[in-house]
């Protein structure tokens, strides 16, 4: 017969012991392209490349070429450019301002030689000068007038005077 049976040993059971365990939220799934990782990707790549740049051929050989200096003269010359135009700017903007102030003072002239045309003095003796006068305050009747004056005048007029 063959050799006896072995027996597993069995443990006894234990009680777990109580413990709080706080409450998570369930995780959520993330695709492997998400728009998170690409952009740290991204910020990763843009970095090195910023910080690999200044010692890129293309800088050393600009910065220790002759070319660099046509490249800083080319940028001072495109500043002063700038700056020319802006004093040009601000130049007619100044002679426009002169010009309306001048528009202006011509029209106050206008204005009060207007008035002055107009004034009350200059109006009377012109109406005196034509034989008008002013008539005394008791000396104005006001009349008035029916429907039937008026249908009489429209006859005088129509028959000619």
């Amino acid at each position: 017969m063959g050799a006896p049976a072995r027996t597993i040993p069995v443990l006894p059971a234990r009680v777990p012991s109580r413990r709080t365990v706080p409450h998570r939220r369930p995780a959520t799934r993330r695709r492997p392209g998400s728009r998170q990782h690409s952009g740290l990707r991204l910020i990763g790549r843009s970095a090195h490349a910023v910080t690999h740049f200044p010692e890129s051929g293309l800088v050393r050989t600009a910065a220790t070429g002759r070319r660099w200096i046509f490249v800083i003269g080319a940028l001072l010359l495109a500043i002063v450019a700038i700056n020319v135009v802006t004093v040009s700017y601000g130049a007619m903007a100044s002679k426009l301002e002169t010009q309306i102030e001048s528009i202006e003072r011509q029209n106050a002239i206008l204005k009060s030689s207007q008035t002055a045309a107009l004034a009350m003095p200059r109006v009377q003796a012109q109406a005196e000068a034509e034989g008008m006068y002013l008539p005394e305050p008791d000396a104005i009747h006001y009349r008035s007038f029916q429907n039937s004056d008026y249908a009489a005048a429209a006859e005088r007029l129509a028959a000619g005077g």
